[in-house]
């Protein structure tokens, strides 16, 4: 599963966009083989991405798709 492949590689941070559920995920914080940190937030909102980038990233502008 790339997850627990990620965390263990200890890639900072792992952003999962699904247009169909119109959900972005954020995982974040590795150690080992997991991720300690998860953020969820739907399409219109916001979502800080912390360092090594640190922005905040603007899913208003995020298409879902069509039904």
């Amino acid at each position: 599963m790339k997850l627990h492949d990620y965390a263990v590689m200890r890639i900072p941070l792992y952003l999962i966009v699904d247009p169909r559920e119109r959900t972005v995920t954020l995982f974040s914080e590795p150690d080992h083989d997991r991720y300690h940190t998860r953020t969820d937030r739907k399409f219109g909102d916001g979502i800080g991405i912390p360092e090594p980038f640190g922005f905040m990233l603007d899913l208003a502008v995020l298409v879902p798709y069509k039904d």
